[in-house]
């Protein structure tokens, strides 16, 4: 693994009252801006490293995968504050991440379908979607924005409350898909704001109108029952000279959890 430098990161932990308010915002919305989450020396830190990656292999064009294996920097970077206290109280001491990214948008790669990452809890098709399911949040996309994306450069929406559909989108949802109502909010931000939604929330990349490029740091933390996705999936091994270079937490952090009921 490359020897690099690593930037300052955000060390005070919120206050209980912080916290909590957050947290309510994030199972009642699905969805959550924290401004000003990442420092400004590593927001540029972070901009000229995932400028300057090829492509992974065998992945798309618009998504770079397994950032730790570029360096102790992007490990460190889970650690960062707000964001780990906030994701340590809504999915426990034990959380790991299930994939590291870098998301480089330009024109013409957006994602551009709504949609949910998972489903965990299905809503059958006979139950109609004035039933109310539970808000489930197993798994968080975390966001750090490295520049400021107004509307022209494609931001991410949301669907508010669309965590509690428990199924995907459906036509009859409309174009773009509204839930009880409540179409997507546009999520414009500053760099070094982080965007954050349970991945059962409707959400989509929108039209970026420039020639400029959304760039993204973006950590999917989870509860430790969730299975890990470093690309190729069954056929990855993280190595030790990563894992030997980390902190005990980072390890966990990183998936090294201590023996449980399967194993």
């Amino acid at each position: 693994m490359p020897i690099v430098d690593i930037p300052e990161f955000n060390t005070e932990k919120p206050g209980e009252a912080q916290l909590a308010a957050w947290e309510s915002a994030l199972w009642e919305n699905g969805y959550l801006v924290i401004p000003n989450a990442l420092p400004q020396p590593a927001v540029e830190h972070f901009l000229n490293r995932i400028k300057s990656f090829p492509p992974s292999v065998g992945y798309g064009s618009n998504s770079l995968v397994r950032l730790f294996e570029h360096g102790l920097d992007f490990v460190h970077l889970l650690e960062n504050e707000p964001i780990i206290s906030l994701m340590e109280r809504i999915l426990g001491k034990n959380l790991h991440v299930i994939a590291l990214q870098g998301h480089r948008m330009f024109r013409g790669n957006e994602v551009l379908r709504c949609h949910a990452d998972e489903i965990y809890l299905q809503r059958p098709a006979h139950v109609p979607d004035d039933v109310e399911y539970p808000p489930i949040i197993n798994v968080i996309n975390c966001h750090y924005y490295l520049v400021d994306v107004p509307e022209e450069l494609g931001p991410t929406q949301v669907v508010p409350e669309s965590h509690r559909a428990c199924r995907q989108p459906r036509p009859e949802d409309g174009d773009p898909p509204h839930w009880r109502g409540q179409g997507p909010v546009l999520l414009t931000v500053k760099a070094g704001d982080c965007v954050m939604y349970s991945n059962q929330a409707w959400h989509s990349g929108t039209l970026n109108q420039t020639d400029r490029t959304r760039y993204a740091v973006v950590p999917g933390y989870s509860r430790r029952f969730v299975a890990q996705r470093f690309w190729p999936f069954l056929n990855y091994h993280l190595s030790r000279d990563i894992l030997d270079q980390c902190t005990s937490r980072q390890r966990e952090i990183l998936g090294e959890h201590p023996r449980g009921a399967y194993g």
